[in-house]
């Protein structure tokens, strides 16, 4: 699946999430050590993190089991992580409070989508000033308009959906079981699930 590049042009990639997608999908089949496989730092942001677990409200669709995985995994994998602080949680706790002092008026609730992928931006180019000439970053994303801004940041970036992510698990890393999760989550998503794009090449060189 992954045309692998000579070895003196590989790079040592770091895994960040972008969107709370990913850890939603792979939740769906409690697969998120799947993460772990090649090796790679693993980075989410705190706003991803927040969005993962955060409650949906009333007429959000709940998928409790799904976020009460994502929140063990997290507390158990914390050595395992990278948390990536951005300023994003402050700002939406800062428009909550002025919003509950305002007697929590229904046309002005703070808007929490977007939030997480706007967290990473920040992330990114404060990433992409420290990184070595051996590193890249792989961002994990499914978000369309998300991919398209990722692109416009001028750094080591690798695109990766989580669709392609799983096949990359089955075909590089011989999880057999990759080969059919991708119909459990479309069925446990009520086909929502995105199938992304159609190649998302990338090298992930074992530590």
């Amino acid at each position: 699946m992954i045309d692998k590049p000579e070895p003196e042009d590989a790079s040592t990639p770091r895994f960040l999430i972008m969107d709370n997608t990913p850890l939603s999908l792979l939740g769906t089949i409690e697969a998120l050590d799947w993460l772990f496989e090649p090796g790679c730092d693993v980075m989410i942001t705190d706003m991803v993190i927040a969005a993962a677990i955060r409650e949906p409200g009333e007429s959000r669709d709940q998928r409790r089991k799904v976020r009460e995985y994502v929140a063990g995994w997290l507390e158990r994998n914390r050595d395992r992580i990278t948390v990536l602080a951005t300023v994003e949680p402050q700002r939406y706790e800062r428009e909550m409070r002025l919003w509950e002092r305002a007697g929590k008026p229904d046309d002005q609730h703070p808007e929490w989508s977007d939030r997480g992928e706007r967290s990473v931006f920040s992330a990114v180019q404060d990433l992409k000033a420290v990184l070595a000439q051996t590193e890249e970053i792989i961002v994990i994303m499914d978000d369309r308009d998300g991919r398209d801004a990722v692109r416009a940041v001028r750094a080591d970036i690798a695109l990766m959906g989580t669709r392609t992510f799983i096949r990359w698990m089955e075909e590089d890393f011989g999880i057999e079981s990759a080969a059919t999760v991708w119909q459990v989550i479309r069925t446990a998503t009520a086909d929502t699930a995105g199938e992304g794009a159609e190649e998302d090449p990338v090298y992930i060189r074992r530590r």
